[in-house]
């Protein structure tokens, strides 16, 4: 066996968890997650006004079939008092006076509808705000989401490396020896595989025992122990 195998391994899988963290907090993925949470809430917007200027659109029409509506009895009021039907001047005067009736209410409905048209206006020009801003977010939203699959992808790429490599390093180990630095690299990660130098191995926070140090020294270069203060694997 080649510890450097070993130590090969260990540095495939810290590069595999840097790539998986960058991968879960790209710039990019954060800068596409702000323009859609934008988009989506100009849309609520927009669905909210569409709602509004539906009803609105509503108001007027039954507005215009009401003033439609009396605008037509008058004119017919009007077409008997001046027409050649009329049997008596009571007949005229009851003609007359319905049609004098009508008219403030044609006035009131006629000023309804104003005001319903009045109403309309500021709505259409949110609207036409709402459609162009949400033009302009799908556009920003197009280029996030391509930047996002460009680093994703390059990303991706140097994860498919760095896996082939361990894999590689891998499969020069027992599967013994690689099982024992699995379960050890739970507790230590990255400093799993360590090298002892000295008096102390690398990655332990306490000074090794005179007695280990001697231990460690008579070792032959390049062998494979445990530290007995940390448990670490510690390479000669």
């Amino acid at each position: 066996m080649n510890v450097e195998d070993l130590f090969a391994v260990q540095d495939g899988d810290t590069e595999i968890e840097q790539i998986h963290r960058r991968l879960s907090n790209l710039s990019e993925r954060l800068l596409a997650d702000k323009v859609r949470t934008e988009r989506a809430a100009v849309e609520r917007e927009r669905d909210s006004r569409r709602l509004e200027r539906l009803e609105l659109d509503r108001r007027q029409k039954r507005a215009e079939a009401d003033v439609e509506a009396v605008s037509v009895r008058i004119g017919e009021l009007e077409a008997r008092l001046y027409g050649s039907g009329i049997s008596s001047p009571r007949e005229a005067r009851e003609i007359q006076v319905e049609a004098e009736r009508l008219k403030p209410r044609q006035d009131e409905l006629e000023e309804r509808l104003l005001e319903v048209l009045e109403e309309i206006d500021p709505v259409d020009v949110l609207l036409t705000e709402l459609d162009e801003q949400a033009n302009a977010q799908d556009m920003n939203l197009d280029v996030a989401e391509e930047a996002l699959r460009v680093a994703e992808s390059e990303l991706s790429l140097a994860l498919e490396e760095v896996q082939e490599r361990r894999h590689r390093a891998a499969s020069k180990l027992s599967t013994e020896l690689l099982a024992r630095y699995e379960g050890l690299r739970r507790l230590f990660g990255a400093s799993t595989v360590v090298r002892f130098h000295g008096k102390d191995c690398d990655g332990c926070p306490y000074s090794m025992p005179a007695v280990e140090v001697d231990r460690m020294k008579r070792l032959p270069e390049h062998t494979l122990d445990e530290c007995s203060e940390c448990g670490r694997m510690v390479v000669r």
